[in-house]
Order: C-alpha cells, then structure tokens, then sequence
C-alpha cells in the first residue's frame, strides 16, 4: 500500500470513528436530563474512538469548573480528577486555554504540544507537569455554546500516543459534538430550573406545621419522587377549623411536572376554601370539582377529605377515587371506613353520579389512621406487597407510637432510597 492510499485508509477510518463517536453521543444526550452523568459517558465515548483524554469544563471564563473527564487507559482516568485545579493560573503565568476559549466563544486547534508549548501556556508547573505525565501531543479545545444559554463551558480533546495530530477536520467534526453536548446541557438547566420551581410549589402547599388537639397525635412525610421529570402533584394538608374541628385533605393531581404542581396548590387551597364553606366532607369536595371545572376541562385530581372531631371523637370521610384511609382499631382490627368512592374531581358529570356521601366512623382511644397517596403503594409496581407491608406496620405497636409514625411507614414499605413517584403520608394517632 502506497502513502496515498495509507493516508486516504487513515482518513476513512477516522470518519468511521467520528460517525461512531456522534452516533453513540446522539444515543447518550437524549437518554437522560442528569447533564453530568450524561457529560461523563461523553467522555467515555470520546476515548473510547477519537481521543485519549477529554474533560469538559463548565462555567464563566473567571470560574470554569471540571464535571467530567475520561482517559483511553481507565486506569489513568483518576489522574484526570484534579485536573481542574489548573484552571486557576498563578501569578506571571498564563491563563488556561479552556478560559480563553469560553471567553472568546472560538475553538482552539493546537497541532503540536512540546516544551516550548507548554512552558508558554501552561498555568503553572504543576500543570506543566500533569500535561507531560499524561504525555499531551495535539488538543482541541472546542466551547459548549447553546442558543438559548450562550457559552456555557469548554470541552478539551486530547491525544497522548504518537498517532496523527487533531487537524482542522478534526476539529469540524469535534464542533459538531460541542454543539451537540451544549444543547442537551441547555435543556438539562431549563430542566433543572423547571422541577426548582415544581418542588418549591410543593413544598409551599405542604402546611407548615400541623394541627396541635390533646389527645390527637399528627405525623406528615413527603417525599418528592426520586426520578426528577416526574416531580408532581401529590399533597397532604391539615388545619383545625374555627370550631375547633381539624380538617384533613390528601390527594394526587394526575400527571407531573411544574403544571401538575400548580394544581396541586391549587387544589389543595380550594379545598381549604371548600371545607370552610361547606364542612361536609362531601359536599366540601363537589365545591371543589366545580372550582376546578371553572379553570380546566382537562385537570384531574383523586382527593380525600376527613372532618376529625375532637369532642365528639368522631371522622367523617369522603373520597374522590382516593385510597384510604387505613384504620387501626382498637380491637386490633385493620379497616377503611369508605366503602363507596366517586369518580376523581373533574371526572364527574355535574348532572349525574354525584360524589358519595359521607361516612363517619368512632374513634377510640388508640385508633391509629394513615393517610397515603398512591407513589406509597406504587414504588415498585407490586401494590399488593406494599400493601402487605403497609398492614403489617400498622400492626405494630413501635411503630404506631413512634415519634415520627409517617416516616417510619415510609421506611417499612419503601424498600431503597428511590421511587418513582412523589409519597405524601399523614398519620392520626387518639391517645385518649
């Protein structure tokens, strides 16, 4: 094989390696809205066909910081993990490429890196030092820019080995990866943005203290799901009403995200406005249907409302296609007070199957209640052995009398740290 023909074989096997590089890194970008993990198998991919080393960088120009690296040698990649030390230069040195990249929005092609190079740019000797340890020939450094964000970083590529240096064809086709990794980090940021918003509107309709009545002990825990896209609608709320009656709502508006948890508060207000106004249980939740009709054809919500009366030690309860409650009582026994369930608000027909009624149970000293949303069930998909679990913690002394009931349940049933869905738990103890 002559030199022509090795050369256009180098090419072609380079453009392989660069189809395969943009394929896999395509496939990457859009399987998750976590950026950094999402920035590390970049890496990997990188190394992995074109480079021996990349580190992306993100941040301004005055304060860049190293989020994911990758060596070819994955033994060598923990030598990357400090590499954004050097993006700090000392006094009489230079600053660092990466810095004058993200300033300047152009990329960098450096064909050849030798002593004359590296005693001119590098930002001190330790830096000097790590790019000749990891034996740096040729770079590229190429800035993260998204149209809606701007610059938003830098991403290095490196070559370690004697092979070809990174030429301009090179650098066409690493721009086409910066480009690509800057639009799914723009989408991850408005993202992330978007579910700050959603927690917080959660976290506002989450009452900020609970209801204090002797002789009734309150518990609430909320948890907000572990997958961060489907952060959502899911809420409880208590507060004692001005004739001294304590007013319990739980609930779980359908789907998620940042317009899920505006219904959610919503709701959660309206329900309040509704109890105030009509302290039936019921009749407080067909205000509320027709309240949220008033904004929406297209929201839906399963509630449930409980009326607790401390004097007369009685809770009347209705439900929207919401479960529960779930009651201990004093007999040892487990039940659910509500045997008939309506449709969930905004499901009914204003002329036709109204919500049900009302019903009211006694309590007695030591009656136990847990209020739930469905994400307590549901967090592996095996309702009836959550629902197992659920039982066999409310049978437990420990953990009805516990300090804090709700969580305690929450870490019963819940086996792991992750779920899928938000759980809201409320948990009524008479203590006499």
């Amino acid at each position: 094989m002559g030199q022509v023909e090795r050369r256009a074989f180098a090419w072609r096997e380079r453009d392989f390696y660069y189809f395969e590089l943009l394929l896999r890194a395509g496939e990457i970008l859009d399987r998750s809205l976590d950026y950094s993990e999402t920035l590390q198998n970049v890496c990997a991919a990188a190394v992995e066909t074109v480079a021996n080393v990349c580190i992306i960088d993100l941040g301004p120009e005055d304060s860049p910081r190293l989020v994911a690296a990758a060596h070819r040698d994955p033994a060598r990649s923990s030598e990357l993990e400090n590499a954004g030390r050097y993006l700090r230069h000392k006094e009489g040195k230079a600053p660092h490429p990466v810095r004058e990249v993200i300033r300047s929005r152009n990329s960098m092609l450096v064909t050849r890196i030798d002593d004359e190079y590296l005693e001119k740019h590098s930002t001190s000797d330790d830096h000097r030092a790590f790019m000749q340890r990891l034996g740096y020939q040729s770079m590229m450094i190429l800035p993260l820019v998204s149209q809606t964000s701007g610059v938003l970083g830098a991403m290095t590529l490196a070559k370690t080995s004697d092979e070809a240096p990174f030429d301009q064809i090179d650098l066409r086709f690493a721009a086409d990866l910066a480009r690509r990794c800057a639009s799914a980090i723009a989408k991850a940021i408005l993202h992330s943005k978007t579910v700050d918003i959603a927690s917080r509107f959660q976290e506002a309709a989450l009452p900020g203290k609970l209801p204090y009545v002797a002789g009734l002990v309150l518990d609430g825990f909320y948890e907000p799901s572990s997958e961060e896209l489907l952060v959502g609608g899911d809420w409880y709320d208590a507060f004692e009403m001005p004739d001294g009656r304590i007013a319990i709502t739980v609930g779980d508006v359908l789907g998620h995200g940042l317009e899920a948890a505006v219904w959610m508060g919503r709701l959660r207000n309206a329900l309040r406005a509704a109890i105030l106004s009509e302290p039936d249980p019921a009749g407080a939740l067909i205000v509320a249907d027709r309240l949220m009709r008033l904004d929406s054809e297209d929201a839906f919500s399963t509630a449930l409302v409980a009326i607790v009366d401390p004097v007369h030690r009685t809770m009347s309860c209705a439900s929207a296609g919401h479960p529960g409650p779930l009651m201990w009582m004093h007999d040892g026994t487990i039940a659910d007070p509500i045997s008939e369930r309506s449709l969930p608000l905004g499901l009914h027909d204003l002329d036709s199957g109204r919500i049900r009624r009302s019903q009211t149970v006694l309590m007695k000293p030591g009656m136990f209640a847990v209020f739930f949303t469905d994400g307590l069930l549901e967090w592996n998909r095996d309702v009836p052995a959550a629902w197992d679990h659920l039982i066999e913690a409310m049978r437990r002394h420990d953990v009805r009398f516990a300090r804090r009931p709700a969580a305690v349940i929450r870490e019963i049933v819940i086996d792991g740290g992750s779920h899928p869905d938000d759980v809201a738990i409320l948990t009524l103890r008479v203590d006499a």
